[in-house]
Formats: structure tokens, C-alpha cells, sequence
């Protein structure tokens, strides 16, 4: 037996739920300062979710009065759900409440809490939950040990049982057993074809009794698929002939198909035959293997469409059919537009569904077509006999029509759209690899050019896809071979013109191409995912190199580096930040990152989260490009950001267009309203600087302060600007 539970152990966090955050920060603060792990939901519906991720709560804190969902309605839903029924629960309640508190005992409420809250209290009643809940997690592990070991001591009697009968058995039988042993069905027949002898396992595939195969023809018991084919085993026994592992279709006895390979030898005494000694072996299993193997080998799981082995063989035939016949012949490459970012925010789940769904309607708006495949991820492929004139309006623009109804799914209205290329038979390939090809490449054409359209092959495609190749290539090997650099530009108090700040900016020093700025790089990272990587060796290069230059004697300068989304939707990010200021040494108040409007709308409540992770080790934090996207003002009151970053577009209009004057004056005005910093990046000239300044915007970064410089350079710069020496 075990020892008792130990009740000081704190295997789950203790989950926090109430709509107002300061009871979220009191709860929190008290348990974390007793040495609690916290989790915290600021409604029921994050109730639920929390209470189902694993670890599960050892303990939930439930306030009664929420919007939307009151916590009597969460407790119920948690008491209905095995996975969260036996989590206990603490109502969180106001002294007036007596009713809602007698609800939730009756619901199954632990014990309440009231509010405002007593850290004494709170302390007492979670401990004496928690003791009380490891107590009976204890007690119902040790009757799950005792039971179990009572069925297997009862498995094992009866095992021991059930071996000394066999051996009797096989003692007593042993004869008979021997023929009963055999996997293939073993049938005797007289001389006249009649069944004398027949092993159980001919009862078993053929589906009759011992009984009622014994004295019967053969051909009663083994019948043909189709009747009306003779019977080739049949036959050889009654001319007393040999046959070896031949395989027919039959079927048993209701019915079932059967593939037997058979077998028989006549049996002869004194120079005459006396019968036959028949073999079946059921390959049927074998044969649906071949098939599923087959079927697996050309067609694709999720679409049930050809994959890309069988598309090969249909267009090398389409190919060759129009060699020699003539007539139009027309391939197409297909790829959905924003599906990767709904497969990677929602989950591969909604993906294969909206797949399928897709799959669905372009076969349905193509009428006779050679073949509808689909590659690799959202790629689909249609091979056509249309003449080229035709391709347009019979293929292409239906296909493209086919997309634009929005996909309704799980209550949620997904907009696709799609990327098209068309190659044309012979014009553009004369073999199916060819045309292929350069059907992808007008494919990628048409999605650099915005997507939702089509594009027809042109030869300079190739060479522009040949180029992007080698660029994705290089770049994979400039990570790992330090070819890329940093450049820092500065950022400068408009007031007292006092360099403040830096940016770190990305540029790859190409061996054979040069520097290469990041508008040429940029994008392809973000597309190949290789953004993860490079994102991280930026933040830890800047942050080592403001170290540096702080152990040069060099005042503390705040150094700002970009995140792209897909640093946060792939990595823990605030763990990668953690680890680099403890590795370089960075003080994090030191570091600013630099996050776009669309990071932020992609999931405003897990960005929420993260971002209040990241203020915990004390970042800043900053919204790049502030006005080029589409923010919700409600959500923006809620990140816990510093300052916003006003866009060079809006910038460089500055004295030549009354609305970028008027959304930039706007901006100064909303950030300063909601406590946060203004920079201005992109300043170029005296006018948009003195505007700034009369405007009361912050800070500024541009070529009229200083272009992005090289580390040295920019220490050079930084010392002669301290020293009273500004360039």
C-alpha cells in the first residue's frame, strides 16, 4: 500500500475566474506570494477552456455574478464534463448573495468565498480544498490498485484454469487436432466428387456445418461468383487432374465473396483413382490489402481525389491521347488563397474540413475533365482536353466562382479563394513534367499579383521561379553561415533631440548579389516559415550587441527589434525573450519589440496573454506601422503596449496631404489619451520634424536624425552625440 497523500504537493495550478481584473490581480498575488501556480479566465467561457487544458486545475475560484455566463451556469457545464466533474470549486460572492450561494452548494460548490476577499480566509479555505481533494484523488487510487489487483490475481486463476483444460484437451484429441489445426480448409472427395471429409476450417470459410457438408458434390458447398462460369477446380477433380495454387472468386454460403487460391491431387489406390484431396485458402484479406495498397498509392486520404502518382500516369496518357488525336489539352494548378493562415490559427481540424469542402465544389463545376487531383497541402490540379480558347471560360473562371461562396462551417464563415496558373498543351510543355511545372510557375504568378485570380504560362515565369529557389535556398544558408548583419538606425527625443534609441534592421550580405535590404528577403522568409529562425537570431544579436556597446562605456540605449507573427505562433516567445536577456545580460527594460496591427487582430485574446507575459519580465512593447491596419480601438485599450510606432506612409505626406496631417495628429492624440508613447518613423526632412515636435509626438527615427549604420558606425555616431558632437 501507499503512503498517504502528501498534502503539501501542488501537482495543477489553481484556476482564477472573474470578469474584473484587480480581483483577478488580488486572487492572484495571494495564492502565487503562498506558492500556488495561477491560471486566470476573465469570463465562463475561458472558465471552460482552462479547466479542460492539462494540467486541470487542482482547484477552480469561480465568481458568480459574470456577463454572459453567470458561474452557476460554468459549474454546471464543469459537473457535466468527466474530465472537469470532480475539480472542486470555490463561488467567489458579495455578502448580499445568500440566494446564489445556497444555488451553487446545491450545484456542487465546495464552499464559497466572499468578497472582498481576506487573504487568511482565502489561504484556509484553498488549503483545506486542496487537502481535501488530494485526500480523495488518494483514496480513489488506491481502490483503483486493489481492484485491479483483484481482477488480475482472478485473470490469472483463470488462465492457469483454462491451460490445464486445454492440456486435457490436446491429450485426449490430439488426432483430431492435428487436422483441426491446419489454417487451410482440407476437403476429401470419393471417386464420384462427393464430400467425405472436411476439416473445421472448410466449416469456417465456407460457412456450412460439418454435417451438412458431408455427402454432398462439391459443387454444392464451392460456388462460383457468377454462376454461369464453370467451375475450374470442379472439373480437374473429376478428370483426376493436378492443379497447384491456382486463385478464382467464389462465394459461401450466404453469399460473401471469397478469393480462394486452391489446390488439388487425385487419390489413387491400385493403379485407380479413389478421390481427391482438396486445399482452400482464403486470400480475400490479401486481395483488399492489394487494393487498399493501390488505392492509398493513388488517391489522396483526405478528398478521396488522385494524388500526385496517379495524376503523373493520367497526364503522361492525356499528353500522348493528344499527340496523336489532336485537340486542346489544358493543365491547371490550383492553390487556396489565406487558407494556410486559417489552418494554422484554427487547427488542421477546420483545415481538412474546408479541404474536402473545397475539393466538393471544384469537382462539381468541371463537367467531363480527364482528372481533378489534389498534391501536396491546398494544391489541386485539373487536367483538361478544352481547346485554349475555351480554358477561361469553361475552366478557369469557374473554378474561381466555385471558391467565392463563402465555406459555413462550425458556425463560422470562411472566405478562401484561389491562386490559378494554366499551361497549355503544346504550346507551354510537351510531356506532363513540363506543363506541370509551368503551371505552378503562373500559378505563383497570379498570387504575387494578390491572388483570387488565374494567369496563363509565360516563359519569363520560369526564370523568376528559378531565382525565388535560389533565394530560398541561399537564404536557409545564410542563417547557418552568418551571413546576415545588423544595422541600427536611431531614435532621438523630438524635445530635447537626444538619442534615446535604436532599431535593429535585418540585411543579408549575399555572397555573390551584395546587401541585400529586407524587402528582398522578408517576405520569402515569412512564406517558407524560415522567419522563425532569422527572428530569433535578430533578437539575440541586438541584445548581445547592446551589451556591448553599454560595456564600451556607451550610455544605456533602448534597443527595439521586429516579431513576426509567426515567432508567435510557433515557439513559446516569451520564453525565447526570457532566455535571451539571461544570456546576454539585458537589462528587459531595455528592450522594445516591435509587434504589427495584424499579429495583434489574429488572435486578440491569446495576444492578450502573451503580451501580458511579456510586460511580466518587463519589455516594452510597441505597435509597428500604427494606422496601416485595422485595429479595433476596443481591443487596443486592453494590450499592454507602450507606445505606437506612426507609419512612414502617413509620415512622408506630412505638409502635402490634410488627411495624413490629420490621422497623424489623431494618433498623437489617442496614444497620449491612453497613457502610451508616440514615435514617428521615416523622417526625412526639417518640415516633417518640426511638425512633429509642435505636434507633441515623442520621439522620432529617420534619415534626417541618422540612415540605419553598421554597430561600429553607430557607436561612432551615439559618442558624438553624447559628447555634444551631433552629425
Amino acid at each position: 500500500m501507499s503512503s498517504m497523500p502528501d498534502t503539501e504537493r501542488d501537482d495543477g495550478p489553481i484556476l482564477i475566474v472573474d470578469d474584473m481584473p484587480e480581483n483577478l490581480e488580488v486572487l492572484g498575488g495571494i495564492l502565487r506570494d503562498a506558492g500556488h501556480a495561477v491560471r486566470v479566465g476573465n469570463s465562463g467561457a475561458a472558465a471552460l477552456r482552462y479547466a479542460a487544458l492539462e494540467p486541470h486545475p487542482e482547484l477552480i475560484l469561480l465568481d458568480i455574478m459574470m456577463p454572459g455566463m453567470d458561474g452557476h451556469e460554468v459549474l454546471r457545464r464543469l459537473r457535466d464534463d468527466e474530465a472537469t466533474r470532480d475539480i472542486p470549486v470555490l463561488f467567489l460572492t458579495a455578502l448580499d448573495e445568500p440566494q446564489d450561494i445556497a444555488a451553487g452548494l446545491r450545484l456542487g460548490a465546495a464552499d464559497y468565498i466572499v468578497k472582498p476577499v481576506q487573504a487568511e480566509v482565502v489561504l484556509a479555505r484553498v488549503r483545506t480544498q486542496l487537502e481535501a481533494k488530494r485526500a480523495r484523488d488518494w483514496l480513489r487510487d488506491q481502490n483503483a490498485a486493489l481492484e485491479a489487483e483483484v481482477r488480475r490475481r482472478v485473470a490469472e486463476a483463470a488462465r492457469i484454469r483454462a491451460e490445464a483444460d486445454r492440456a486435457q484437451a490436446l491429450l485426449a484429441r490430439q488426432r483430431e487436432l492435428i487436422l483441426a489445426a491446419a489454417s487451410d480448409a482440407i476437403i476429401g472427395l470419393d471417386e464420384a466428387g462427393i464430400v467425405r471429409f472436411a476439416n473445421p476450417a472448410t466449416a469456417t470459410l465456407l460457412g456450412y456445418s460439418h454435417d451438412e457438408m458431408l455427402g454432398r458434390p462439391l459443387q454444392a458447398i464451392l460456388r462460383r461468383q457468377r454462376d454461369a462460369h464453370p467451375c475450374p477446380l470442379c472439373a480437374a477433380c473429376a478428370a483426376g487432374a493436378t492443379i497447384e495454387g491456382q486463385e478464382g472468386d467464389f462465394r459461401n454460403r450466404v453469399g460473401y465473396p471469397l478469393v480462394l487460391e486452391f489446390s488439388c491431387r487425385p487419390i489413387v489406390e491400385a493403379g485407380r483413382q479413389a478421390g481427391s484431396v482438396v486445399t482452400l485458402s482464403d486470400q480475400s484479406e490479401r486481395r483488399r490489402y492489394l487494393e487498399q495498397l493501390e488505392r492509398k498509392s493513388n488517391y489522396d486520404d483526405l478528398t478521396g481525389l488522385p494524388n500526385r502518382n496517379l495524376l503523373k500516369d493520367r497526364l503522361a496518357r492525356a499528353v500522348a491521347r493528344h499527340d496523336k488525336a489532336g485537340g486542346g489539352l489544358a493543365v491547371l494548378t490550383l492553390d487556396l488563397d489565406r487558407f494556410k493562415d486559417i489552418n494554422d490559427s484554427l487547427g488542421h481540424a477546420i483545415g481538412d474540413q474546408l479541404l474536402r469542402a473545397a475539393a466538393g465544389r471544384l469537382a462539381g463545376r468541371l463537367g467531363w475533365v480527364d482528372t481533378l487531383a489534389r498534391l501536396d497541402g491546398d494544391e489541386f490540379v485539373v487536367v483538361a482536353g478544352v481547346a485554349a480558347d475555351e480554358v477561361a471560360n469553361r475552366l478557369a473562371r469557374p473554378l474561381l466562382e466555385a471558391l467565392a461562396t463563402p465555406f459555413r462551417l462550425d458556425g463560422r464563415d470562411f472566405y478562401l479563394g484561389a491562386s490559378l496558373g494554366i499551361a497549355l498543351h503544346p504550346k507551354d510543355g510537351g510531356d506532363g513534367d513540363t506543363l506541370l511545372r509551368n503551371a505552378v510557375a503562373a500559378m505563383y504568378r497570379a498570387k504575387a499579383a494578390g491572388g483570387n485570380r488565374f494567369n496563363f504560362y509565360a516563359a519569363e515565369m520560369n526564370a523568376r521561379a528559378l531565382e525565388r529557389l535560389d533565394l530560398e535556398n541561399g537564404l536557409r544558408q545564410a542563417i547557418e553561415h552568418g551571413e546576415l548583419v545588423l544595422h541600427y538606425q536611431a531614435q532621438a527625443n523630438l524635445q530635447s533631440g537626444a538619442i534615446t534609441g535604436v532599431e535593429a534592421l535585418v540585411r543579408w550580405q549575399h555572397p555573390q548579389r551584395g546587401l541585400l535590404m529586407p524587402d528582398r528577403f522578408i517576405d520569402l522568409a515569412e512564406e517558407t516559415g524560415l522567419i522563425v529562425p532569422l527572428g530569433n537570431w535578430v533578437l539575440r544579436t541586438a541584445c548581445t550587441q547592446a551589451r556591448t556597446w553599454q560595456a564600451a562605456g556607451l550610455p544605456p540605449l533602448s534597443v527595439a527589434v521586429n516579431m513576426s507573427a509567426r515567432q508567435f505562433d510557433g515557439q513559446d516567445i516569451t520564453g525565447l525573450v526570457a532566455a535571451v536577456l539571461a544570456d546576454t545580460g539585458l537589462a528587459p527594460q531595455l528592450l522594445e519589440l516591435e509587434l504589427t496591427e495584424s499579429l495583434l487582430m489574429t488572435d486578440a485574446e491569446a495576444f492578450i496573454d502573451t503580451t501580458a507575459r511579456l510586460k511580466a519580465l518587463a519589455v516594452r512593447l510597441a505597435i509597428d506601422d500604427f494606422g496601416t491596419g485595422f485595429s479595433s480601438l476596443g481591443y487596443l485599450k486592453r494590450f499592454a503596449i507602450d507606445r505606437l510606432k506612426i507609419d512612414r506612409s502617413f509620415v512622408t505626406d506630412i505638409g502635402n496631404d490634410e488627411h495624413s496631417d490629420a490621422i497623424v495628429l489623431a494618433v498623437i492624440s489617442l496614444a497620449h489619451s491612453l497613457r502610451l508613447t508616440v514615435i514617428a518613423e521615416g523622417v526625412e526632412n526639417a518640415a516633417q520634424h518640426d511638425f512633429l515636435r509642435a505636434a507633441g509626438c515623442d520621439e522620432m527615427q529617420g534619415y534626417y536624425l541618422s540612415r540605419p549604420l553598421p554597430a561600429d558606425a553607430f557607436a561612432a555616431l551615439l559618442r558624438d552625440h553624447v559628447a555634444g558632437n551631433p552629425a
